[in-house]
C-alpha cells in the first residue's frame, strides 16, 4: 500500500495537525519531503491569529500554514531543478 500524498492544503492540514497514529507515522515515513517542509515551516511560522499554541489555531491559521508549506516545497523544488540544470 503506497501512500504518497499530494501537497494540497487539505492533505497538509490532515498530516500536520492530526492525532499521532501508526497510520500517520506511516504517511510521514513515505513522504519525507512533505514532512520536512512542514517541519521547516513550523520553525518560523507566525499564524495570522497570533495564537501561540497549535491547539488554539483557527482554520485560517491552518490554511495559512499549509500554504506556507506549499511555498516551501516550491522553493525546494526550484532549488533542486537549478542544481540539476547546472550539472547538465
Amino acid at each position: 500500500m503506497s501512500v504518497l500524498i499530494k501537497p494540497t492544503v487539505s492533505n497538509i492540514i490532515n498530516l500536520w495537525f492530526s492525532v499521532d497514529t501508526p497510520i500517520r507515522q506511516y504517511k510521514i515515513k513515505l513522504n519525507p519531503d512533505l514532512w520536512g517542509a512542514c517541519e521547516n515551516t513550523n520553525r518560523h511560522f507566525a499564524p495570522p491569529s497570533k495564537k501561540r499554541q497549535v491547539e488554539q489555531y483557527r482554520k485560517s491559521d491552518k490554511v495559512a500554514f499549509a500554504k506556507a508549506v506549499q511555498q516551501e516545497l516550491e522553493r525546494h523544488k526550484s532549488t533542486i531543478n537549478t542544481r540539476v540544470s547546472k550539472l547538465n
